[in-house]
């Protein structure tokens, strides 16, 4: 019966850890007195306090225990908050698998506690059987790195313009994680409710659009970080529907006959297009070959058309059409191509007009010419034409005096005058043509 009733005492004892002390004293009774060193008297003390420790999940955790003068008493770790007795000693009284026990010169012992999960967080005690019982307490911090839930955040969308859209994102961890939002390519989002109107990150666990539209089609990285490495983030692709879209760079080409041409187009749709290019009024479709070459380029919603005609000739001077198609709608833009007139050719059948001298004679009626019975003076006119009929009062033309011959002016004027009579009859001049002729040399 005293064996039975020992068991059931011990038993009691290592579920509840209650009275560890009492237990101490019943196992420091059974050590003979030829084992109890001079130091009995000496009662063990701690030299230093058990450390917190922080340790990231998956690694081990170790709190430290100094005591002196330890002599026959035992040292115990418990669990605080579970009052579950760990280790009594050298023995692990635990049965998890993951606790084990260190000691140095039975100054120093160690719990370890490897593969540290979230439910070993907690307050740790190093007691000793004293009466009244000793002991330090040690707390340990468990981190957590960051984890996406998958089934509560947002996958790949796909939707129609201008519907609105709510992208999700929640992550779990030890701190709790902050969620930051960015576009994959580094350009800035267009989110509702933001108070800047482009950010290139959103910290919120929803990345809400009122109105999507093309220009928030891309690739959302939703980041998770609690300062635990590592972050960990997850890619939403937002696909956004809408009818195609075609701009033209150059509505207007130019080509020399005989030459190379490019024609461009750019369209944005999706779901993608199909593109292809249209020749003439009559609409047919352009197929390429050894004399024109027709290449598309896709970059996600954006294709590039291009349509290069080698050795261009007279049939191809014409109208292009640049088509885009998809189950949404259907666009065009339209290119003229012009011939262009080759220099050489312009220079060559072009004729050039050189300055043309022409001479008019007057007959004037002064008396210096009456007297001295010499000739009237004439006057050479320089046009840049042939020669024609002048009617005077109109524009200013420059003159030259001439008198059998030779020049007899200093040089060139302007006049102006009224006919009277036709060319060669008395003329009447005004004073600017007679201060002219009184200013030559007669002879």
């Amino acid at each position: 019966m005293g064996k039975l009733q020992f068991l059931l005492t011990s038993l009691i004892l290592l579920r509840t850890g209650v009275a560890v002390n009492l237990q101490y004293e019943r196992m420091k009774n059974d050590i003979p007195d030829t084992i109890r060193g001079a130091n009995e008297d000496k009662l063990p003390e701690f030299t230093d306090v058990v450390e917190n420790r922080t340790v990231v999940a998956g690694r081990e955790a170790i709190l430290s225990c100094h005591v002196n003068h330890l002599g026959s008493y035992k040292v115990a770790w418990v669990r605080v908050d579970t009052q579950t007795i760990l280790t009594i000693h050298n023995s692990i009284i635990t049965r998890n698998q993951r606790v084990s026990l260190s000691h140095r010169e039975h100054k120093e012992w160690k719990l370890h506690i490897s593969n540290v999960q979230e439910v070993d967080r907690g307050w740790y005690m190093c007691q000793v059987n004293t009466d009244p019982m000793r002991s330090k307490r040690g707390y340990i911090e468990v981190q957590v790195p960051p984890t996406i839930m998958d089934g509560r955040s947002s996958n790949d969308l796909v939707v129609r313009e201008k519907e609105k859209v709510n992208l999700t994102c929640e992550a779990r961890g030890y701190p709790e994680p902050q969620i930051l939002w960015r576009r994959e390519d580094g350009k800035a989002i267009l989110a509702s409710g933001q108070a800047k109107e482009k950010a290139t990150s959103v910290s919120s666990t929803s990345l809400v659009f009122d109105s999507v539209g093309r220009g928030h089609i891309g690739s959302y990285l939703c980041i998770a970080s609690n300062g635990v490495p590592p972050s960990i983030s997850k890619r939403v692709d937002l696909r956004v529907q809408f009818p195609p879209m075609m701009t033209v760079p150059s509505q207007l080409e130019g080509a020399h006959i005989g030459g190379n041409v490019t024609l461009r187009c750019k369209s944005e749709a999706f779901p993608a297009s199909i593109n292809y290019w249209v020749k003439g009024d009559r609409g047919e479709t352009v197929t390429s070959g050894p004399h024109i070459r027709a290449e598309t380029h896709v970059n996600n919603h954006v294709t590039q058309m291009k349509l290069d005609i080698i050795d261009v000739g007279e049939d191809d001077i014409t109208s292009y059409r640049c088509v885009a198609k998809n189950s949404l709608g259907e666009t065009d833009g339209k290119i003229r191509l012009y011939a262009l007139e080759d220099k050489s050719e312009a220079k060559r059948s072009k004729p050039t007009k050189k300055p043309t001298l022409a001479t008019y004679s007057f007959e004037l009626s002064t008396r210096s010419h009456r007297r001295r019975r010499t000739s009237p003076p004439s006057f050479r006119m320089y046009e840049p034409h042939t020669p024609r009929h002048i009617g005077f009062g109109g524009p200013d033309r420059d003159f030259g005096v001439t008198s059998g011959g030779r020049q007899e002016s200093s040089g060139f004027f302007s006049i102006r005058g009224s006919q009277t009579s036709t060319l060669g009859h008395y003329m009447g001049l005004q004073a600017g043509l007679v201060l002219a002729l009184g200013s030559s040399r007669v002879t």
